[in-house]
């Protein structure tokens, strides 16, 4: 009796598994097996919706699921390949998983502690902004030239009375600020300034110019303050918010640190510092197993060594120069030792299982295994000729030309009698941004001065516009140009113009419409990159072709259970 009841019990057991099992199924049907892999309709509804847009399929319904079950079946074996040639073995691709799990596990714990905790209200913005001194910003102008020749005369014109914005005009070649006269858009503060040329602003008075300025690429440029003024409470509300932010976050960082190193009972091994010190300075970079053991602290669940200080030093690439004592003293204490310590809690409260790391970290190791499968069937396997690479050239001079692009002010509104008026009145001396942002219906333009940016795969948005923009000077205001706009494209799109139709005059301030290729020389490496990736992708898909001859008898698809994705 008592061997039957274990029997019926065994059944019972047995039963409710394969009852489980084919509930799970139910829930999840199995699409495909690859060896022993199994692939679900959650895992494909899943790659389809992480999928961007730009790389999703044309078709659809139970096609279009064929090709994404195709997409994953082809990483399954690409991965069953790498594991079988040992690739999951490689240090490098461990050591990389592991740095990059390290670094993701301490920024959830940053911001589970530190940064979900901070907030900042309006009125420290405001004392902040009161308390500290306050930057200036300025208001500039330039010119820029080839020579530094032509930049001298350019600057004895401005001494002799010469009127800056008509010598911007004619002679800068800075496109963009020519149309007015040399002067950019809004107030620069320091930080907006590029670092070759802050000296050089720093030292000018409002109406002051700058001698002729070497800049990174070769050319020569005057520049003038035209204004100075204080940043006001809204231009700095952001870097005031970052850096109040900063300070509370530090002082989280620094509490919770000091209360870790006493929960912990962190006790520092001095002489093994100091030993580590003469090594570092004495030139060692490599040591004994024996000296990698030697303890530099340890604490309550934990130990660090030697051997982890050189390592962490070797994955930044750290260098060890001028006091080097205090070097290692301040990368072993404030580097090394705090991430150990942040790592050591980390894990105690179990963030490296959070859900989002656990499935980053699959998804992680995956794209590590299929990138080191790449280089292993591909690396330097592809050869490219100076011949090939001249004939690229010749025969695809697209693939060396800028995008063409255009950079315009434009009023838009309903009659041609009104952009007209308003033609006249920018060429009498009235201000066309002022004008633009009153009048404008263009909602891209509006709030901006009229200004925006078009490339020419939005021709469907400005037809009208782009055309009429190819054959246009720099400078001159142009129109009016008839022009259709669409709902989105108007500031009132209840107050539509019938048809859709308005009219437009607009002035260029940079274009690239009509540009002839760069010159080989500039492109050649460029050139030979994209002959080498195209040779890469070809050796690609040919191992593609042989994996899934190889693994075809592996493969199961599961017909009806596909089937049933699709609506009927």
């Amino acid at each position: 009796m008592k061997v039957y009841l274990q029997l019926v019990c065994s059944g019972i057991v047995l039963a409710l598994m394969g009852c489980a099992k084919d509930s799970q199924e139910l829930e999840d049907p199995v699409l495909a097996e690859v060896g022993g892999s199994r692939i679900t309709a959650s895992q494909l509804m899943d790659f389809e919706q992480r999928l961007p847009k730009e790389l999703k399929t044309e078709k659809s319904g139970l096609d279009g699921y064929r090709d994404y079950l195709q997409t994953i079946i082809d990483k399954e074996i690409y991965l069953q390949e790498a594991v079988k040639r040992g690739l999951d073995k490689i240090p490098e691709v461990a050591q990389k998983l592991r740095k990059e799990k390290e670094d993701r596990v301490l920024r959830l714990l940053f911001k589970q502690e530190f940064i979900d905790k901070v907030s900042v209200e309006e009125r420290e913005l405001r004392a902040q902004y009161e308390t500290t001194d306050k930057e200036s910003e300025v208001k500039l102008r330039l010119i820029i030239v080839e020579t530094q020749a032509e930049a001298e005369e350019i600057l004895q014109s401005i001494h002799e009375g010469k009127d800056f914005s008509e010598l911007a005009l004619t002679r800068s070649l800075h496109k963009s600020t020519v149309p007015q006269g040399g002067e950019l858009d809004g107030y620069l503060t320091p930080n907006r300034i590029p670092i070759y040329l802050q000296k050089y602003i720093n030292a000018l008075a409002v109406g002051e110019c700058s001698e002729p300025i070497r800049l990174p690429n070769g050319q020569f440029g005057i520049y003038q303050v035209t204004d100075v003024r204080t940043v006001s409470f809204a231009a700095a509300r952001g870097a005031l918010s970052a850096k109040v932010r900063e300070q509370k976050t530090a002082k989280l960082v620094d509490a919770y640190l000091q209360k870790l190193r006493t929960d912990i009972n962190l006790q520092a091994h001095v002489e093994t510092l100091r030993l580590l010190q003469d090594w570092v300075e004495a030139g060692r970079r490599d040591f004994t197993a024996e000296e990698r053991d030697n303890v530099l602290y340890e604490f309550s669940g934990g130990k660090i060594k030697v051997g982890d200080f050189w390592d962490h030093a070797e994955e930044l690439d750290m260098g060890f120069s001028g006091d080097v004592s205090e070097a290692v003293r301040w990368f072993s204490e404030d580097v090394l030792l705090t991430r150990t310590l942040f790592l050591h809690t980390a894990y105690e409260k179990g963030i490296d299982r959070d859900a989002q790391i656990v499935q980053w970290q699959q998804r992680r190791k995956d794209a590590l295994l299929l990138l080191a499968l790449r280089q292993t069937v591909v690396k330097d396997q592809v050869d490219i000729s100076p011949e090939s690479v001249k004939q690229l050239y010749d025969e695809r001079p697209e693939l060396f030309t800028a995008p063409e692009e255009v950079t315009l002010q434009e009023i838009m509104v309903k009659t041609r009698e009104e952009a007209a008026a308003l033609k006249d009145r920018i060429e009498a001396g009235e201000e066309m941004g002022a004008l633009a942002d009153e009048y404008t219906l263009r909602d891209v333009g509006k709030g901006a001065e009229g200004k925006f940016h078009i490339h020419t795969f939005e021709q469907a948005f400005y037809k009208e516009l782009i055309d009429s923009t190819r054959e246009a000077q720099i400078g001159p205001v142009h129109g009016p140009v008839a022009v259709t706009a669409q709902a989105v494209q108007v500031t009132d799109p209840q107050a539509m113009h019938p048809g859709g139709d308005y009219y437009s005059v607009f002035r260029v301030l940079e274009s690239n419409f009509g540009s002839s290729p760069d010159p080989f020389e500039k492109v050649e490496k460029r050139a030979k990159a994209l002959l080498r990736r195209a040779g890469e992708s070809r050796l690609a898909s040919e191992f593609l072709m042989q994996l899934r001859q190889q693994y075809e008898g592996q493969i199961i698809i599961n017909e009806d259970n596909l089937q049933e994705l699709s609506p009927r």
